[in-house]
C-alpha cells in the first residue's frame, strides 16, 4: 500500500474531528449568511449556527464577523473559504473522472495544431467522452506512460503499445511563394539543388522526424550538407520560418496541404516516402477495460476516416 495511506491520522481530523463541519463552512462563506446555507444543505438554520460555533471553537479562529444583520468572513475565515472550496473542486473533479475519465490523447505539435485540434469536437462526440490533449515533441515523452492513446512516427514496434498505420510519412521540401521565386525553385526542383539554399533543421536529439541527410539520402541523391548555422527546438517554429520566406522546411505533406491550398506554402523539390516508417495510431497494450477498447475503436475510426482525406501536395 501506499506509504501516503498510514494508519496514522491525519492532522485535519484532529483539529476538525467532523468533517461536515467544513462542508457547512464551505455553504456559508459561499452563500453569505446561515439562513441561506441552512436552505442549500436542507438542515435548520440553528443547525448551522451550532456547526459553525463548534468549527470556531475547535479552530480556535474567529471565522465571521456580524455588523447588525449582515455577516462577513474574517481574514482567517477568507483564507479557510479559499482552501476549501479549492478542495471541494478538486474532489468534485475526481469523483467525475471516477465516474467517467478523460481520454489523453497524445500528439505532437503541428500534428495537433493542424489535425487533432480542429476535429476534436468531432472525436469527443464519437467517443461520447473528454478528450485532453497531450503535446509531446520527443519519444522519451512517452515513457512516463501518463497518456490513452497517441499518433507518434516511427515504425510501429513499440513495447508495450498497439497500432494501426495511417499513412506513410511522406516528406518534402517547402518553401513561402516569394522565396520560391527568387530562388527559381518549383516542385520539380532537383535535390541536388537545394543544397546551397537555407535549409531550416530541427535539432535531432530523441525525435523521430526525418532529418535533411535522411531525406537527401531517400531521393537517391544523398549529399554531404554544410553545418547549420541554426537548429530550431520546435517543429513549429520551423514552419513560421518558412512561412515568414527565411528558408526551406522538411514537411509531412499530409500536414501542410491547408497551408498549400491557401498559397502559403510551395513544394520545391520532390516527395520522399520514408521505406521503414510513416505515423502510427497508438494505444496502451495493457489496458483491457471493454469502455477504454470502445473508446478508441471510435476514435481510430474518426482518424483513419479523416487521414483518407488528406490531399496529395
Amino acid at each position: 500500500m501506499d506509504a501516503r495511506y498510514g494508519a496514522e491520522m491525519r492532522p485535519l481530523l484532529r483539529r476538525v474531528p467532523q468533517l461536515n463541519r467544513l462542508a457547512v463552512f464551505d455553504a456559508v462563506a459561499r452563500a453569505g449568511d446561515f439562513t441561506s446555507a441552512a436552505r442549500e444543505l436542507e438542515i435548520s438554520q440553528p443547525a448551522v449556527s451550532r456547526h459553525m460555533a463548534a468549527l470556531a471553537r475547535e479552530l480556535g479562529l474567529e471565522l465571521f464577523e456580524r455588523h447588525g444583520r449582515t455577516l462577513s468572513l474574517t481574514p482567517q475565515g477568507r483564507t479557510l473559504a479559499d482552501a476549501t472550496d479549492g478542495s471541494f473542486a478538486v474532489l468534485e473533479r475526481a469523483l467525475a473522472d471516477l465516474d467517467d475519465p478523460a481520454i489523453v490523447f497524445a500528439v505532437q505539435p503541428a500534428m495537433a495544431t493542424t489535425w487533432i485540434v480542429p476535429l476534436l469536437d468531432q472525436l469527443e462526440a464519437a467517443a461520447q467522452t473528454e478528450i485532453r490533449l497531450r503535446i509531446f515533441d520527443r519519444r522519451a515523452e512517452l515513457d512516463d506512460r501518463e497518456w490513452d492513446l497517441a499518433i507518434v512516427p516511427g515504425t510501429g514496434d513499440w513495447a508495450d503499445w498497439t497500432s494501426t498505420l495511417l499513412f506513410g510519412e511522406a516528406v518534402r521540401p517547402f518553401a513561402s511563394p516569394a522565396l520560391a521565386r527568387e530562388l527559381g525553385f518549383d516542385a520539380l526542383t532537383r535535390p541536388s539543388s537545394l543544397i546551397g539554399a537555407n535549409l531550416l533543421h530541427i535539432d535531432e536529439v530523441g525525435r523521430p522526424n526525418m532529418t535533411w541527410a535522411e531525406w537527401f539520402g531517400e531521393t537517391g541523391e544523398p549529399a554531404t550538407l554544410p553545418q547549420p548555422r541554426l537548429k530550431y527546438n520546435a517543429y513549429p517554429t520551423v514552419i513560421q520560418e518558412a512561412l515568414a520566406g527565411n528558408g526551406i522546411a522538411l514537411g509531412w505533406q499530409h500536414l501542410l496541404s491547408d497551408l498549400v491550398e491557401r498559397g502559403l506554402l510551395v513544394p520545391v523539390g520532390p516527395v520522399v516516402q520514408r521505406r521503414n516508417g510513416g505515423h502510427h495510431f497508438c494505444w496502451r497494450s495493457d489496458r483491457d477495460d471493454r469502455r477504454y477498447h470502445d473508446i478508441l475503436e471510435c476514435v481510430r475510426d474518426e482518424i483513419l476516416g479523416s487521414s483518407e482525406s488528406f490531399p496529395a501536395v
